[in-house]
């Protein structure tokens, strides 16, 4: 049984989750353990969050564009930001479709294209905000470094309206989608980068004031700082590698 808790990290985007074989657990931050429903929607993080596996482990995930979630979940993504909820609850003809479909399937790659086909059928594009899609192009096209006054002026909108539009549809506000934007960014040039000056090089590469600006925005997003995430995967991945960890 595999035990090993394992971070998720925000990354501006919403998931449907569905568990093949055993739910994960979501662990809270004051320690409280939640099992995990066999489909899930998950909103948009704000921070990390902490799955632990319970078992055999045969999961399907899609995850949406920044703004493709109302394209099928039609309510204000705002109010579904940070939750993981039984996507029965949210509509129980598709959660009830998507068990249908995966339970027909043989293999896991295939289980994962039905997903796919279902979910195709079931978009209604209609529900696209134009003006929020050239908001996301703008923010991810500067890598988060831009000012929101700035991403309004290319909408066409105010920076009000922006954020009123960006928190419906994206399920955050321009700005916090922006320091995602950014800390993925610097996420993927730190675990990339030599040893003993990453924090420098990153900071600098990914327009942080400087390399203290840096970690603290990595530990409030990632919920540990630079090195910590750095050895967290480490172990994470000698545990799998060594076979400590049986699924």
């Amino acid at each position: 049984m595999a035990t090993a808790a394992q971070p998720i990290l925000p990354d501006g985007r919403s998931e449907i989750i569905i568990h093949l074989g055993d739910p994960f657990e979501r662990i809270h931050g004051n320690g409280a353990v939640e099992r995990q429903p066999g489909a899930i929607f998950a909103g948009q993080l704000r921070s990390s969050l902490v799955v632990r596996p319970t078992g055999r482990i045969s999961v399907v995930g899609v995850r949406f564009r920044a703004d493709g979630t109302p394209a099928l979940i039609g309510c204000p993504q705002h109010v579904l930001a940070g939750l993981t909820l039984d996507l029965g609850d949210l509509s129980a003809s598709l959660a009830r479709q998507l068990r249908d479909v995966t339970a027909a399937q043989p293999s896991l790659s295939q289980a994962a294209h039905a997903v796919d086909e279902c979910l195709q059928s079931q978009l209604d594009e209609s529900r696209i905000d134009p003006c929020v899609r050239r908001a996301i192009g703008a923010i991810q096209r500067q890598r988060g470094a831009g000012s929101v006054d700035d991403i309004a002026v290319v909408t066409g909108l105010s920076r009000r309206h922006l954020e009123r539009r960006f928190q419906e549809v994206v399920g955050l506000s321009p700005k916090r989608f922006a320091r995602i934007t950014r800390f993925q960014h610097a996420l993927r040039i730190f675990e990339q980068g030599a040893s003993g000056r990453r924090g420098v090089v990153t900071a600098a590469v990914c327009g942080y004031a400087d390399q203290a600006h840096f970690i603290r925005d990595f530990s409030e997003l990632a919920g540990c700082s630079p090195e910590a995430h750095l050895l967290r995967n480490a172990m994470l991945s000698r545990l799998f590698a060594e076979g400590s960890v049986r699924l």
